[in-house]
């Protein structure tokens, strides 16, 4: 998989200068391309089946990376969490966008709140991209779709109590016919 943007929506006291966000940059932008399809090839292919293929076995690849270099899965309500070794900077959050758009404002405001509330000192949600999104589980949340809340959640810049929010887009790196669809969940809408 190919991250296609990387947007810092806050990056206050210069967050992404930091050797912390050397570290997450680092291993979020490997465990990007971590993520194969089918999962025995090199790279990410995508069958071009419109609203085709599920979400939640695209993540597998990503969180199993991170979990390799020390990030525990499922903590706090957080799809990802880092404990910063030998540090006492609060931990870093990532989410995963397996929901529909009303699922990714959720996240936005759940690491927004844990950063206020002193759980963590940043977070980053990942994304399909709007041209990925058309062959993913229906009403899945895109980049595209939250382009017009990055003007308010930017405002937050100079609030600190929020060091950093980022927000990552990725996608396939071609599209391939004869590549298994991506197996969809069960819940919700995911088999429509």
């Amino acid at each position: 998989m190919r991250l296609v943007e990387w947007k810092h929506l806050v990056d206050n006291d210069s967050f992404t200068e930091s050797k912390a966000f050397s570290t997450i940059k680092e291993h979020v932008t490997a465990a990007v391309d971590a993520v194969h399809w089918p999962p025995s090839a090199s790279g990410f292919r995508l069958n071009p089946t419109k609203k085709g293929n599920g979400v939640k076995p695209i993540k597998e690849g990503f969180v199993d990376y991170l979990a390799l270099q020390g990030w525990a899965m499922e903590v706090d309500r957080f799809d990802c969490h880092y404990t910063f070794p030998s540090s006492d900077l609060l931990p870093f959050a990532i989410e995963w966008e397996t929901g529909n758009i009303a699922s990714s404002h959720r996240a936005i405001n759940r690491m927004a709140l844990g950063m206020v509330e002193k759980r963590i000192c940043g977070g980053i949600l990942v994304l399909p991209s709007r041209e990925m999104y058309r062959y993913l589980t229906d009403r899945i949340g895109n980049a595209q779709e939250l382009l017009p809340y990055h003007r308010l959640w930017e405002r937050w810049q100079g609030d600190v109590e929020l060091p950093y929010l980022g927000i990552i887009t990725v996608e396939h790196e071609r599209l391939d016919d004869t590549v298994p669809l991506i197996m969809k969940g069960t819940d919700g809408r995911a088999l429509i």
